[in-house]
């Protein structure tokens, strides 16, 4: 399944003295399958994006699309959306109200239309690939949980109701380094085993550039920049959006820049201790 931001603007409180631009003419696609990163200065749009590929917010101007069709056409279209795209918020507390972690995660099969004797079934499964053990967690209350504890049960909320496209606002933010690499290992089994279009925002990209086939930049709600994720982060003009980029570019920018040739456009610190290894070799 497709998905695609066409030529899409939106301006926050429309029509008041308070109306402020968020985004324009912003475009947007990802491929079945595909594993996109967005990037972006604080107040660029990237949140205000992401809220119109499931049908949260619905453009002033242009289209989301959905395999080629508009979310927007018809009620049944905007449902569709909503259980095809699932969307994980940068704080999991946005989005978690159910009684107990059960009743969280069951609550998207309930709403779509799954038969009750699905429905464990589904929340089990949705629990046991997120990490969360059906029995020690189904009937604990959510706001008692860590915060990974708790952007895992988001997570799996979501996977219940077995998306096509799955949408992180900044999903490690506040993770200690165990809690990252839980999630992003758990994300890239879904998208290699399953085939699910991933659209991961994020200011850290050192976890995700290895993984990220494309990266989209947005500043002041437009485009800045998109391409290949390392041909992206290889542009200076990340340097002057003021984001951060891998050390492994970091380190080939600057051995770049002292006549060094390093080839392939490392991103992770093993491809660069390859890279450098070579040079090394080829000096003896």
């Amino acid at each position: 399944m497709s998905i695609e931001i066409k030529n899409v603007s939106y301006v926050y409180s429309k029509g008041t003295p308070f109306a402020r631009q968020a985004i324009k003419g912003v475009n947007l696609r990802a491929a079945r399958g595909e594993w996109l990163a967005v990037m972006g200065p604080t107040g660029s749009g990237k949140s205000t994006m992401l809220q119109h590929l499931n049908g949260l917010l619905k453009p002033d101007s242009g289209e989301v699309l959905l395999d080629d069709k508009n979310i927007h056409s018809s009620a049944a279209s905007l449902r569709e959306a909503r259980q095809k795209v699932g969307l994980v918020f940068q704080y999991p507390e946005h989005q978690l109200f159910g009684a107990t972690v059960y009743e969280e995660i069951a609550y998207a099969p309930e709403n779509y239309g799954c038969s009750p004797d699905e429905i464990p079934e589904l929340v089990q499964r949705a629990m046991d690939t997120v990490g969360l053990g059906y029995d020690r967690y189904k009937s604990r209350q959510p706001y008692e949980l860590s915060g990974g504890e708790k952007r895992r049960v988001a997570l799996a909320g979501v996977l219940a109701a077995l998306p096509e496209v799955i949408v992180l606002d900044e999903p490690t933010a506040g993770l200690d380094a165990v809690g990252r690499q839980l999630l992003t290992e758990t994300i890239t089994r879904l998208n290699r085993d399953r085939g699910i279009t991933v659209i991961w925002v994020t200011h850290e990209i050192t976890e995700i550039a290895h993984l990220a086939e494309r990266l989209i930049v947005l500043n002041k709600g437009e485009v800045a920049i998109a391409g290949k994720t390392r041909e992206v982060l290889a542009n200076p003009m990340m340097s002057e959006l003021g984001l951060d980029i891998p050390p492994a570019v970091a380190i080939s920018r600057e051995l770049g820049g002292r006549g060094v040739p390093v080839r392939g456009q490392p991103v992770t610190l093993d491809e660069i201790r390859e890279e450098i290894i070579r040079l090394l070799k080829e000096k003896q």
